[in-house]
């Protein structure tokens, strides 16, 4: 005949020689709630701090107005990448404007080409203007859109949110887009 409870099970000590069934079940039970709670709490835990916006979206700085005019003497006016918030800086006829990247027919990212002297789409050739830009050829409907710029006196700052640019509707050169003037 089998004993459940023989002495050979108790005679060894220990802590689960001494449990029963029923407080086994609720220490399982207990520490298994304690974990599904602790890994709850781990993967909430980053969705309630709070980041610091950064790039696009954000109000980038991007030095003093005359430290960019010295840097638009130096290059010819090459246009000045900004990684961070996604635009170009470009040296306009009367100020500083800062050009968003996104092509505006399908909206690829446009580089500088150094060698043409001009920005152009890698996805279907659009071309726009060094200092304006304005749509030189290709399918793109408008100029590049222009993101809002402020002189603080010591600075200037881009704001870069994608939700308040200058949209510029038709294919020209208006002086009234131009927030910081030389």
């Amino acid at each position: 005949m089998i004993r459940p409870h023989d002495e050979t099970a108790t005679s060894a000590g220990g802590l689960l020689a001494k449990l029963k069934r029923r407080q086994l079940l609720r220490l399982g039970f207990l520490g298994g709630t304690t974990l599904a709670l602790t890994e709850f709490t781990a993967i909430l835990l980053p969705f309630l701090h709070v980041q610091k916006l950064t790039g696009l979206g954000a109000k980038v700085q991007v030095g003093s107005k005359e430290s960019v005019l010295a840097k638009f003497r130096s290059t010819n006016d090459t246009p000045i990448l900004n990684i961070e918030g996604r635009f170009f800086l470009l040296h306009a006829p009367n100020g500083i404007i800062a050009a968003y990247r996104k092509c505006t027919h399908l909206g690829c990212t446009v580089p500088w080409v150094p060698s043409q002297d001009m920005f152009q789409c890698p996805c279907h050739g659009s071309q726009f203007h060094k200092k304006t830009g304005v749509v030189l050829g290709g399918p793109a409907p408008k100029p590049l859109q222009l993101f809002h710029m402020s002189d603080t006196g010591s600075t200037l700052i881009v704001d870069t949110n994608p939700l308040n640019l200058i949209d510029r509707p038709s294919n020209e050169f208006n002086s009234a887009d131009v927030e910081v003037k030389v």
